[in-house]
């Protein structure tokens, strides 16, 4: 940290180019030095009209002697605190900053936390979470789908839009896509909350959430969550919903018009064309593929 400061000084005091700070710390470290520096001058004394003043000074001053100027070093103890106000702020930032992991379209992730803990990621899902704060708080935000792999240590707790799974130690699955929540557990025990619903969880056992009401746990025989092996799996889900995952798992764009339809199944991740026969087959649906493979109009 101590060299940061250091560096953030010799910007403040114009040693080093805005140029520099971007290929250092990155853009986003840049622009928040800029607005704490401009919080930092609004603290400061009005402008004063330099020309004027010194028209002045000439006035009054011009046959006086020359007067021996005291430094005040009231005001140059203020600029001094002004500047480490604004390194803690800065430090402050960079401390509460949280770290963005996302899967692309058709592509997974995987990261592994400093605590032995690792998460994959499903395409089109993402993560948040603070690596500063990690080995005494391990939350994290997720959007879409992950299996994760827990070491013990400080309580995990995985914060989705529709609840919140918490673990000590253990293997499991979260989908959050939509209306619904669905945890898998691989090994040890892991909390599902919803709505002010809870549940326990434990080896080869799962839960649905569906639009806030938490249905009876079930039994799985499932070791790892079927998108690692290649295949989408639904329970009686909204039709729109299963169309976003097959975009997002060959990134491919569907028009298709909303519809009450639900759908239960499976399609797999390596044939457009059998994954929406099997969609659309049992719904009496009908599909066209453009030339370039990339939209497809559902009938």
């Amino acid at each position: 940290m101590i060299e940061k400061e250091v560096l953030y000084a010799k910007w403040l005091s114009g040693e080093i180019s805005d140029q520099e700070i971007i290929s250092q710390e990155g853009a986003d470290v840049l622009a928040e030095l800029q607005r704490l520096k401009k919080t930092v001058d609004q603290w400061s004394m009005p402008k004063y009209d330099t020309s004027k003043g010194y028209e002045k000074f000439k006035h009054k001053h011009v046959n006086q002697k020359a007067k021996i100027r005291k430094i005040n070093w009231f005001k140059l103890s203020g600029i001094a605190a002004s500047l480490l106000v604004l390194v803690f702020a800065f430090n402050s930032f960079l401390f509460n900053k949280n770290e963005v992991l996302r899967a692309q379209n058709g592509l997974t992730e995987n990261l592994a936390f400093s605590d032995g803990s690792e998460v994959w990621l499903n395409d089109g899902s993402s993560i948040e979470y603070n690596a500063k704060k990690w080995e005494t708080k391990r939350n994290i935000n997720l959007e879409g789908e992950a299996l994760f792999h827990v070491s013990k240590g400080s309580p995990f707790v995985v914060h989705t839009q529709n609840g919140d799974v918490r673990v000590l130690g253990t293997q499991f699955n979260v989908r959050a896509w939509g209306e619904n929540l669905f945890v898998e557990c691989y090994e040890g025990k892991v909390q599902v909350e919803a709505n002010g619903q809870k549940t326990i969880l434990t080896l080869g056992q799962t839960v649905n959430v569906v639009q806030g009401n938490m249905k009876e746990k079930q039994r799985t025989n499932q070791q790892a969550p079927s998108w690692q092996s290649g295949t989408s799996r639904f329970f009686n889900e909204k039709l729109n919903i299963v169309f976003e995952e097959l975009e997002r798992q060959y990134d491919v764009t569907i028009n298709f018009d909303r519809s009450d339809q639900h759908f239960s199944g499976k399609f797999n991740h390596d044939n457009l064309e059998i994954a929406l026969r099997d969609i659309c087959k049992p719904l009496g649906l009908t599909f066209v593929i453009n030339d370039d493979q990339n939209v497809v109009v559902i009938e």
